[in-house]
């Protein structure tokens, strides 16, 4: 990142149009935002995306707000009142890309539906995202990250054998969905060098999940039984890959599947009588003799600390590592050493910490700290006087509750 020379910022120029709330739409836009695209984040006058009001708060910003919204310019427009739209398709002409989150359908009501902006630009990439899509008989249902996760089998093979399923400490459905909307609007913009043309995007969070079952789909495909929580050669099933408790009550992740790990493992456990012989590469199918083997660890991983075991084992360099806090994580060597976690200044929330970018490039380092995340309507007199409108029809505008500034 600052250590590498910056000699090109790939998306600017790019003006991006985000009308989305909460999670999938802001993590997709701050994505390309990073990368230099001109993110202008087109809110409800009064309060504004639903971030703005989710706690814990630094000043006077929402954290979550912070760190999803960095790098975009906010407009406060009443999309509601038929001035609040003309100003919209005014900007929507001279649009790159557009990006909606709401319940398929309420874009069409509002007559600012893709088949209705396309007429006055036909370079437009318009993105829906949804819980389900914009068509089939789900896509009238609402759903959150949660119900997603329960209707894909997420939650079927997630969690402990024989206990109950466990709901993830991450939004899985809904980055799946944003990192699907940013991946296919980058598509469509390479689409369109070559077409001249936009076209649509419909983005759902329940296809993004299923696209990521394919290592339990496998099963099924090949007429198996899905293993179930906590039994599956990835999700717990085997001693050699599978999360261990320590002396001290925190836990240990044994990675070690290769056969070569896992027998350098067993010789330094001094179970030289589970090595095993040549044979695969890898472990891919469970041994009666894996089950005293599971026994053996956890008894094993008991008698010392965490940073005990670390410090044994280290030097194996077998795939195991710490299960780490969340504090010891965002001060993780190789995370502060890859920028993943920055120390940025805010104008209003004063020095607060970003979540670094995981893209690295050699010619570009994307920039979480271009634009500070906007307060409600920030820019809104500066986007519409580059429309040509005068102070005193914003003034009115303002008054009249089109807009907010």
């Amino acid at each position: 990142m600052s250590n590498r020379r910056e000699k090109t910022v790939p998306l600017q120029g790019i003006r991006i149009l985000d009308l989305t709330r909460l999670i999938p739409g802001a993590f997709c836009t701050a994505i390309l935002a990073d990368a230099g695209a001109e993110v202008i984040k087109v809110e409800e006058p009064n309060f504004g995306d639903y971030e703005r009001q989710i706690p814990p708060f630094i000043g006077p910003m929402a954290s979550r707000f912070l760190i999803l919204n960095r790098n975009k310019k906010s407009v406060a427009l009443n999309l509601k009142e038929e001035k609040g739209r003309e100003i919209f398709v005014e900007i929507a002409t001279e649009a790159d890309i557009l990006v909606e989150g709401f319940r398929p359908g309420t874009m069409k009501k509002l007559g600012l539906d893709y088949e209705s902006l396309r007429k006055v630009n036909e370079r437009l990439i318009y993105c829906s995202i949804s819980s389900f899509g914009q068509d089939g008989p789900y896509r009238d249902i609402v759903a959150h990250d949660i119900n997603i996760l329960g209707i894909t089998g997420f939650f079927d093979i997630t969690g402990m054998k024989g206990g109950p399923p466990v709901i993830p400490g991450v939004q899985i459905a809904d980055s799946i969905a944003a990192m699907n909307a940013a991946l296919g609007l980058l598509i469509a913009l390479i689409g369109r060098e070559k077409t001249g043309r936009g076209q649509f995007l419909d983005i759902s969070m329940l296809d993004g999940v299923i696209s990521w079952l394919f290592d339990a789909a496998r099963y099924l495909f090949a007429g198996e039984k899905v293993p179930g929580r906590g039994e599956g050669r990835l999700w717990g099933g085997f001693p050699n890959y599978n999360l261990y408790e320590t002396k001290d009550g925190k836990f240990i992740a044994v990675g070690s599947l290769e056969t070569k790990f896992k027998n350098l493992l067993l010789r330094k456990l001094g179970r030289d009588d589970l090595v095993e012989d040549g044979g695969g590469i890898t472990s891919a199918e469970l041994k009666e003799c894996d089950r005293e083997l599971e026994s053996f660890l956890r008894q094993s991983f008991l008698t010392r600390t965490r940073d005990e075991w670390m410090e044994e084992l280290r030097e194996l360099n077998i795939c195991v590592g710490p299960v780490n806090t969340l504090e010891e994580a965002v001060s993780h060597p190789q995370a502060v050493f890859r920028e993943m976690i920055l120390n940025i200044n805010h104008p209003f929330a004063g020095e607060i910490k970003q979540i670094g970018s995981p893209l690295k490039f050699s010619d570009f380092s994307p920039n979480v700290n271009r634009l500070p995340a906007p307060r409600l309507g920030e820019h809104t007199r500066e986007i519409l006087e580059s429309f040509g409108y005068k102070s005193k029809e914003i003034d009115d505008l303002i008054m009249r509750n089109i807009v907010r500034a």
